[in-house]
C-alpha cells in the first residue's frame, strides 16, 4: 500500500472512536476532537489525526491543504451515514440517549418491526448466550463503554500505523466497537454498530481516493467537500461480486479409503483458496479487508473504486486464480467474477431498494454469464488434448499425476491427510512460497505456524488466525470457521461405547447421522428482507454487511458452541448451510439446539431446512453427501422450515418435529415402555408393523390395532398405564397426520433401545 493509502485506511477507520471516548468519559466535547487527541497519544501521524479531528464541515480548519484526506474522510463519512442512519419517523431534530444500546439488526427486516437490542459486550468468539438479542433493553452505560475502550487503547499500545498492523487494528475495533452503537440519536434506527460503521466509511474512502488518483483529482475541497452534491451522481464505486464453483463436490466427492483423513481438511482447505484469492486481490489494489463487504468460502462482495486498474486486476487475478485450479483440479473448480458501477446517490438516503437490487443482479448476470463461458478455446483444447491420463489413481480422489512413491495416493491427498490433524489443533495457518505447504494459488502455499512463532515474528507471509481475534502485535487476519470435532475417526461415532446397559452392552442403534443445513431463501432475504418496512428506506448497504456478518458469525463461529460435548464433527459450514457427521442421536439434538438459537438470532424472520441421514458407517462420504442433500432438498421442496428425518417419506415442519414427536409422542412412548413390566421390545416393533401396514383402504388395519392393544391389555398388570397408552394410540391411528408423527417417535425409540452387533 502506498503512504497515502495507509493513512486514509487509519483515519477513516478510526474516525469515530471519539464517540466511544466521548460516551465512557462523559466529556462535552465533540467527539470529533476527543478522537484525534485520544489518537495523538500512540503517535499518530498528522495526516490519520486530521482525518479524526476534522471529518465534520462545520469543524473543519481553513489551514488543511486542499488534497488533505481529511476531505475524502468527511465525504467518506456522509457516504456511509445516508447509507445506514434511518430515522424512525420524519420528526426532526436530534434526541442523544449516551446509554443507547445497539437494536438488533432483524428490528427492520421482515414483514413486521420488532424491539429487540444487544447488550453491551465485547465480542468473545466463545460466548454466545450473552450476544443473543433480547427484548430487555439494557443501557450503554460509561463504565460499559470505560471498559471496551481500555481494551482498545491497550490494542493501540501494541500497534504500528503501518500497513502491516491493518488486520490487527481491524481485529481491535470488531472486538470493542462490534456491539456499540454507531448513533445515540433516539430518532434514528440504532442498529449499525460503531465497527460496522467505520468499516464502511474506510471502505468507501479508500475507493474515493482510489478513483481521485486515477482522475486527476487534486483540490480535495473542491470536489467532496464544496460539490459533494455533484460527486455524489458520479458513479465513482465498483462492486465487485465472486463466487467459487463447484466447492461442495469437490469435498464430498471421494471414495470411502481414506476420506476421513481428509475430509475436515478438504473443506479448510478450499476455505483457504477462496480467502487468498481475496486478499491477493487487495494486496494488488493497495486496499485491506475493511473494503470487504461480505465474504465467505462460495461467494462474496468487495467494494473498490471505479478505476480501470482495479477492473484490470480483478481480471487478472481471477484469469491466474483459474489457470492454477485448471492446472490442479481440472474442471472441478472454477472462480466466476461479476463487477458493477454504482455512484454514492444509489446507495444514500435518497435512493429506492431497486436500485440496490439492480446493482446486485447485474454482478448476478455477469456472473452467470462467467460462469458458462468459463473457458477459452486455446484452455478448451488444452484440456482435449490431455485426454484421460495414464498410470496409477488415486484411491482417495481418483487423480492420475503426481503420486506418492509406493503409495496409492497423490501427493495432494497425502498433503491433506497430514494436514487434518493440524487443522484441529493448530489456531495459526501462513500463506507463503514455502512449497511444502499445500497449493493455494500460483506459487503460494498454506502451512501451520505456532502462537510463539508469530509472537517471535518469525513467520514471512501472510497470518491467519482461526476462532481467535487477536490484536495489537498479533498482524493476522482473522477466519471464523465451524470445525468442531469430537474426533477424526467417523467411524467410532457409530459404535456407540459410551451407551452401555448394566451389563456392558452397547445400546442404540450403531449407524452415524448425517446432517445438511441450508437457510431458506436466503438470497431473497438478502435483496428484500428489508424493502417492506419503511417502503425500503431501511436496505441500505450497511445492512447488508450486518446481517451477512451475523449470519456468518452464527453458522459458522458460535456453531462449535452448540456442538460442543456432543458426538459429532461438523465437516463443512458457511453463512448459510452446514453438513456435519456424527452420532445419530446427537446429530439429532445438535440440529434442534442450532434451530432454537437460529430462532432467537433471528427472531424467527429466517428459518432453515435440514436433512438428516441414517447411515453405516462404512459408507463412502460421497454417498452419504449425495444422500444427505437429497433429504435436504427433499424438505425444501415441501416448504420452508422443514426437516427430513433418514428417509424422503418423512418430512416434517420443525414444530411438528421439536414438539409433536421429540417433547410429546416420544416422551409419552418412553414413559410407557420404562413403566411397562410385560411388553418390552417386540410389542414395540409390532406396534411398529400395525403402524405401517395401515391404509385408509382397508379398515381392517385400524380394527386390527384396536384387537391388538385390547387384548395386551388384559394381560398387563398395569391396567391403567397401558389403558391411557392404548387410547393415545388409538386416537393417532385414527389420524393420518398424527399416525405419521407416531410412526417417527416409535422408531426413534426403537433405535434408541436396539442392540446391535458391530462389524470391527
Amino acid at each position: 500500500m502506498e503512504e497515502r493509502m495507509v493513512n486514509q485506511f487509519y483515519g477513516a477507520l478510526l474516525h469515530d472512536i471519539g464517540k466511544a471516548v466521548q460516551r465512557a468519559e462523559n466529556v462535552r466535547k465533540k467527539h470529533q476532537i476527543v478522537g484525534a487527541d485520544l489518537l495523538e497519544k500512540f503517535d499518530a501521524n498528522r495526516e490519520i489525526t486530521r482525518s479524526l479531528r476534522y471529518h465534520h464541515s462545520d469543524y473543519m480548519s481553513s489551514s488543511l491543504p486542499k488534497d488533505s484526506l481529511s476531505y475524502i474522510t468527511y465525504i467518506a463519512d456522509n457516504i456511509a451515514s445516508g447509507t445506514d442512519r434511518r430515522s424512525e419517523n420524519d420528526e426532526k431534530g436530534w434526541k442523544w440517549n449516551s446509554k443507547t444500546p445497539l437494536q438488533d439488526i432483524f428490528n427492520r427486516f421482515g414483514n413486521e418491526p420488532s424491539k429487540r437490542y444487544i447488550a453491551p459486550s465485547e465480542l468473545r468468539p466463545n460466548v454466545v448466550d450473552k450476544i443473543l438479542p433480547s427484548k430487555v433493553m439494557h443501557d450503554y452505560t460509561p463504565g460499559e463503554y470505560s471498559r471496551g475502550v481500555s481494551y482498545f487503547e491497550e490494542g493501540l499500545s501494541a500497534i504500528e500505523f503501518t500497513e502491516e498492523y491493518a488486520p490487527s487494528v481491524l481485529n481491535l475495533v470488531e472486538a470493542t466497537m462490534s456491539f456499540m452503537p454507531s448513533s445515540t440519536n433516539m430518532l434514528e434506527v440504532a442498529d449499525i454498530s460503531l465497527y460496522d460503521h467505520m468499516k464502511l466509511t474506510a471502505a468507501y474512502a479508500c475507493s474515493i481516493l482510489q478513483y481521485a488518483e486515477e482522475k486527476g483529482i487534486a483540490d480535495y475541497e473542491k470536489t467532496f467537500k464544496n460539490g459533494a452534491n455533484s460527486f455524489y451522481k458520479k458513479q465513482s464505486f465498483m462492486l465487485i461480486g465472486f463466487r467459487l464453483e463447484g466447492v461442495q463436490n469437490f469435498i464430498y466427492t471421494i471414495t470411502s479409503k481414506g476420506a476421513h483423513k481428509q475430509l475436515r481438511s478438504r473443506a479448510f482447505y478450499v476455505e483457504m483458496m477462496s480467502q487468498w484469492f481475496v486478499d491477493s486481490f487487495l494486496k494488488k489494489s493497495g486496499l485491506t479487508r475493511a473494503n470487504v463487504l461480505y465474504s465467505d468460502t462460495e461467494h462474496g462482495y468487495i467494494i473498490v473504486g471505479n478505476t480501470n486498474d482495479n477492473r484490470n486486476i480483478i481480471v487478472e487475478a481471477q484469469k491466474e486464480f483459474n489457470e492454477f485450479l485448471l492446472e490442479n483440479f481440472g474442471v472441478k473448480l472454477y472462480m466466476a467474477v461479476g463487477t458493477a458501477g454504482f455512484s454514492a446517490s444509489q446507495v444514500m438516503m435518497e435512493n429506492s431498494s431497486d436500485e440496490y437490487t439492480n446493482i446486485f443482479r447485474e454482478i448476478d448476470f455477469i456472473l452467470d454469464k462467467n460462469s458458462k463461458n468459463r473457458y477459452q478455446a486455446s484452455e478448451i483444447l488444452k484440456l482435449n488434448k490431455a485426454g484421460k491420463k495414464d498410470g496409477r489413481e488415486c484411491a482417495v480422489c481418483h487423480s492420475t499425476g503426481n503420486m506418492v512413491y509406493g503409495q496409492n495416493k497423490c501427493e495432494l491427498c497425502e498433503k491433506l491427510e497430514n494436514f487434518s490433524t493440524n487443522i484441529q489443533k493448530q489456531e495459526f495457518f501462513v500463506i507463503n512460497d514455502d512449497s511444502n505447504g499445500l497449493p493455494i494459488s500460483k506459487n503460494a502455499y498454506l502451512s501451520t505456524v505456532t502462537e510463539d512463532e508469530v509472537k517471535k515474528g518469525e513467520v514471512q507471509g501472510r497470518i491467519y488466525a482461526k476462532n481467535r481475534l487477536d490484536t495489537g502485535h498479533m498482524q493476522e487476519t482473522h477466519i471464523w470457521v465451524g470445525d468442531y470435532s469430537m474426533t477424526n475417526d467417523y467411524n467410532s461415532y457409530a459404535k456407540r461405547k459410551w451407551t452401555n446397559d448394566e451389563k456392558g452392552n452397547s445400546i442404540g442403534i450403531k449407524r452415524l447421522g448425517a446432517l445438511m443445513i441450508d437457510v431458506d431463501d436466503l438470497y431473497a432475504g438478502f435483496l428484500s428482507g428489508f424493502k417492506i418496512q419503511g417502503e425500503g428506506k431501511y436496505t441500505t448497504m450497511s445492512r447488508y454487511a450486518t446481517l451477512s456478518r451475523r449470519l456468518q458469525s452464527f453458522f459458522k463461529l458460535y456453531l462449535n458452541n452448540f456442538a460442543e460435548d456432543k458426538k459429532l464433527s461438523i465437516i463443512y459450514s458457511e453463512g448459510d448451510d452446514v453438513f456435519a457427521i456424527g452420532a445419530w442421536d446427537d446429530i439429532l439434538d445438535f440440529v434442534q439446539d442450532v434451530y432454537g438459537y437460529f430462532k432467537k438470532w433471528t427472531d424467527g424472520k429466517m428459518t432453515f431446512s435440514a436433512g438428516v441421514a441414517l447411515v453405516e458407517s462404512k459408507t463412502p462420504i460421497n454417498v452419504i453427501a449425495r444422500e444427505t442433500k437429497v433429504l435436504l432438498g427433499k424438505a425444501k421442496l415441501s416448504g420452508k422450515d422443514r426437516i427430513t428425518l433418514f428417509s424422503e417419506d418423512n418430512v416434517f415442519t420443525f414444530s411438528e418435529y421439536i414438539q409433536d414427536i421429540v417433547f410429546d409422542k416420544l416422551s409419552v412412548i418412553r414413559e410407557f415402555f420404562e413403566n411397562e413390566q410385560d411388553h418390552g421390545k417386540a410389542f414395540a416393533y409390532k406396534l411398529l408393523d400395525l403402524i405401517r401396514n395401515r391404509s385408509e383402504k382397508d379398515r381392517i388395519s385400524f380394527a386390527r390395532i384396536a384387537y391388538y392393544l385390547a387384548r395386551l391389555e388384559e394381560a398387563s398388570q398395569n391396567k391403567d398405564g397401558f389403558g391411557k397408552f392404548k387410547q393415545l394410540m388409538i386416537d393417532w391411528f385414527n389420524d393420518n397426520d398424527e399416525i405419521k408423527r407416531a410412526e417417527m417417535a416409535l422408531m426413534l425409540y426403537i433405535y434408541e433401545i436396539r442392540e446391535d452387533g458391530y462389524d470391527e
